[in-house]
């Protein structure tokens, strides 16, 4: 495994898991007949910072090649 392949899983779980715990949360609270529109919101705003951070830093990397 090449050190970029390493990198971008490294990334990938960063962005996706908290998300997917986020949004798992929300599905948790929707069945308990909760709000649950604050977790989905997070999540979405988690997947989009995280995502944004990420590619800059791919981007930054494969800048200085």
């Amino acid at each position: 495994m090449t050190r970029e392949t390493r990198f971008a899983r490294v990334l990938l779980v960063l962005v996706l898991a908290p998300s997917g715990g986020l949004f798992g949360k929300a599905v948790a609270e929707a069945a308990q007949a909760r709000p649950w529109w604050p977790w989905l919101v997070a999540s979405l705003g988690w997947l989009l910072l995280s995502g944004a951070i990420s590619v800059a830093v791919s981007h930054h990397d494969a800048e200085h090649r």
